[in-house]
């Protein structure tokens, strides 16, 4: 019973701060310099996570791409652009790469 109640509050606060924040946020009336920064944020994290994420580093050599994860990409980005949310863009990224090992690996 105790591991299931340390699982169950390690779930809650470990979803709190991470996802209660995006609902929070359509509730309150920000100024405007700070909207215009929300408006880059999301471009800036998803571009930061799809860089580190693309490149293969080596050792002493250039970093290369991982085709899997390019290919992946490609939808994410596009419900990134088009639906203008993080949240969809990163769901839509980790299904599509599951399914492309599903069926490519």
């Amino acid at each position: 019973m105790y591991f299931y109640l340390a699982l169950f509050f390690s779930v809650i606060v470990t979803w709190v701060p991470r996802i209660l924040p995006f609902p929070l946020a359509k509730l309150i009336q920000f100024p405007a310099f700070f909207k215009r920064f929300l408006n880059y944020l999301s471009l800036s994290m998803m571009t930061s996570l799809m860089v580190s994420e693309l490149l293969i580093l080596h050792k002493n050599a250039l970093p290369s791409f991982d085709g899997l994860r390019c290919v992946a990409m490609i939808p994410a980005m596009a419900v990134g652009y088009l639906r203008k949310s993080l949240m969809l863009a990163v769901v839509t990224g980790v299904m599509t790469m599951a399914l492309l090992r599903l069926l490519v690996v």
